[in-house]
This record gives C-alpha cells, sequence and structure tokens, in this order.
C-alpha cells in the first residue's frame, strides 16, 4: 500500500495526524539540539528463541543461528553507547528455560550495556507448557532496566538525554496496553525531565499503526490498545522526539507532530535485521542492518511469503509482505532525520 493511501485512510479512521506526512518529508525541528552528543545504539527485538522452534512466518527453526548471526553483526559496528532487546527475546513454550539459557550464554559476551523490554511472550506462558513466566524474566533481567516489580525503567545515555523503555504488556495477551497506574508513571518521568534536550522512548507493541490492518480487529493485536491516549500524553513535552516499537516484525517510519514513530523488524522474520540508530547534534539517523547467512534469509523470505499471515495482509498479493516487512519506502529501512528546520528535504 502506498504512503499516501496509508495516511488518507488513517485520516478517515479518525486517527489525528496534525502534522503528520510521508517519510521523505520527515524532520525533526529542535533548537537545542546542538547540545546534543553523538552516540549511536542498536534494538534487536523479536528474536522468539526457540532451540527446538518450528517453522512458519516466524523462522524459529533457525532462531539461534539468526540471533548468533545478528550479534555477530553487532561486533561489526562502531562503539555502541547501549544495545537494546525489544521484547520476545525467548518464545513462550516448553523450550523456554533452554532458550533463555542460550541467550544469556551469547549475551554474556557483549561487552557494551544492553537493556531489556518484556514482550508478550514473556508475559504469556502457556499454561501447563512453559516452565518461565514474567516473574521470571524480571528476576532473570534483574539490573538490565527492569527488576522484580519493576517492568519499566529509564537512563541517560548521553549528557542531556533520557532513554525510556516503557512496558506495554498485557499478561496473558499480545496486544498492548497502558493502565493508568503505568501512565502516571510515564508522566511523572516526562515531568521530572523538561530540562532534557532529548527523551527517546521504547515499547514493544506499537503506538503507531504500520498498515491500515493494524485498526482493524483481526490485528489489532499489534497495537496498544490505547495507543492515541499514550501518543497524546507524550506530544505533550516537546522534547519527545523518538518512540521506538517492535513486535509486528516489520519497518516503518511515520511522523505524527514533532515525534518520530519507528517500527523496527525482526531478527526471527524476514528481512532477518535489527536497526542502528545514530544520534548527533544534526539529528538521528537509522538503517537496517540484516544478517550476513544469506541462506537464512532466503528461506525466511520464502517461509514468509507462503504462509497465511502473508494472505492476512494482501489476499490478491501475498508476495507484497515481503515489502511491508523491509518497508514499503526507502526511508522506512535508512534516513537521516535532521533536527533543525533548516533543510526540510528528502532525507539522504
Amino acid at each position: 500500500m502506498k504512503r499516501r493511501d496509508f495516511l488518507r485512510y488513517l485520516a478517515t479512521a479518525g486517527i489525528g495526524l496534525a502534522g503528520a506526512q510521508f517519510a521523505a518529508d520527515l524532520f525533526l525541528p529542535f533548537a537545542e539540539a546542538a547540545d546534543i552528543p553523538t552516540f549511536s545504539f542498536a534494538h534487536i527485538t523479536d528474536l522468539h528463541l526457540d532451540v527446538n522452534g518450528d517453522r512458519t512466518w516466524q523462522y524459529r527453526e533457525k532462531s539461534v543461528p539468526l540471533f548468533i548471526d545478528a550479534l555477530r553483526q553487532v561486533g561489526r559496528l562502531p562503539r555502541l553507547r547501549f544495545l537494546l532487546f525489544g521484547g520476545d527475546q525467548v518464545h513462550a513454550g516448553p523450550n523456554d528455560r533452554e532458550s533463555l539459557t542460550v541467550f544469556h550464554r551469547w549475551t554474556s559476551l557483549l561487552d557494551i550495556p544492553h537493556y531489556m523490554l518484556l514482550g508478550n511472550e514473556e508475559v504469556c506462558p502457556i499454561p501447563g507448557v512453559s516452565r518461565l513466566g514474567k516473574e521470571d524474566y524480571l528476576k532473570v533481567w534483574r539490573g538490565r532496566g527492569i527488576r522484580p516489580g519493576s517492568s519499566s525503567w529509564s537512563f541517560e545515555p548521553a549528557s542531556g538525554v533520557l532513554f525510556i523503555g516503557f512496558d506495554v504488556t498485557s499478561d496473558g495477551k499480545s496486544y498492548g496496553l497502558a493502565p493508568p497506574a503505568r501512565l502516571r508513571w510515564l508522566e511523572r518521568e516526562l515531568s521530572a525531565n523538561r530540562s532534557k534536550k532529548l527523551i527517546i522512548i521504547a515499547t514493544h507493541q506499537l503506538l503507531f499503526p504500520s498498515t491500515p490492518l493494524d485498526l482493524t480487529p483481526a490485528w489489532s493485536l499489534w497495537m496498544v490498545r490505547n495507543h492515541a491516549e499514550v501518543r497524546e500524553l507524550i506530544s505533550r513535552y516537546p522534547n519527545v522526539r523518538l518512540a521506538i516499537s517492535g513486535h509486528h516484525h516489520s519497518a516503518s517510519v511515520i511522523r505524527e507532530g514533532g515525534i518520530i514513530y519507528v517500527s523496527d523488524p525482526a531478527v526471527v522474520t524476514f528481512p532477518c535485521a535489527f536497526r542502528l540508530f545514530t544520534v548527533t547534534p544534526q539529528g538521528v539517523s537509522l538503517r537496517n542492518i540484516g544478517i550476513d547467512d544469506r541462506s537464512l534469509m532466503t528461506q525466511a523470505r520464502e517461509l514468509l511469503h507462503h504462509d497465511p499471515y502473508a494472505r492476512v495482509y494482501n489476499p490478491s498479493d501475498p508476495e507484497s509482505i515481503l515489502q511491508y516487512s523491509m518497508g514499503l519506502s526507502e526511508q522506512d529501512r535508512e534516513a537521516v532525520l535532521p533536527f533543525t528546520d533548516d533543510d526540510q528535504g528528502t532525507p539522504s
């Protein structure tokens, strides 16, 4: 679907789009951007590690080598300030404990700080089958942002910058939800950090739809149920410039007002990629980083193309799911988003 048609659909569906425009027109006016230091971070989401996984549109049969390949790519990048694992690190089911062991074995080799968000897989154990549940992950990942009794967190990756990991998972549900207590927590964080130059927020489920289907009952599971309420809250704080999500295994970049909403691809699903972000005084650049193993990526492509999930996306052209997952435009996959008003042209 063309971006213009998508935005027109959103407008008719009642989604507030003041200032929304194509990714090719994105810019971030921000008067104090010159004070922001340069740093980079990566967002790896939706690994769905499963040591004995199935072949579906999620290539869980090869989730472990896909994960290891992604970490290899991280090691080749310039020094990162931190790494965010954005949820669904471990697939719920009979292999979750062994899969978590694999996750820890490899992440223990990382020499950069790394933080965790919970995903729906971590809060939706299968009764009588799963051996881990939400509290287990909060305990095991203590000190990686989350800890027992606290699944939302924030830290300062650089001077004048606040990064918020906002838990929108809903126990036993695939969709997200930000109940009143969590919204109050988020508002306190935002209010207490009004003096920060830049605030970045990360969630697992989407705060902004990446396709019109996300607004229908069939695909509402990808969204935060009260997404409009959350967006209205964060829009009150002009230093919130970037909101990052995973969950949908697709790449998109959309602006609403002064905030860029980024949906990132999954490692376990074609295009088997994660996102690299670089913040500079001039703006934010983002780029998809794919795996090395072309054979794994090719197989993941075929699995996605031929899965019923693709026919839900477009019954008459299932192959179009591939473009959606990679990003409908070049700017969905790689873009530079300037901080200032000086250049409002096409991102490079």
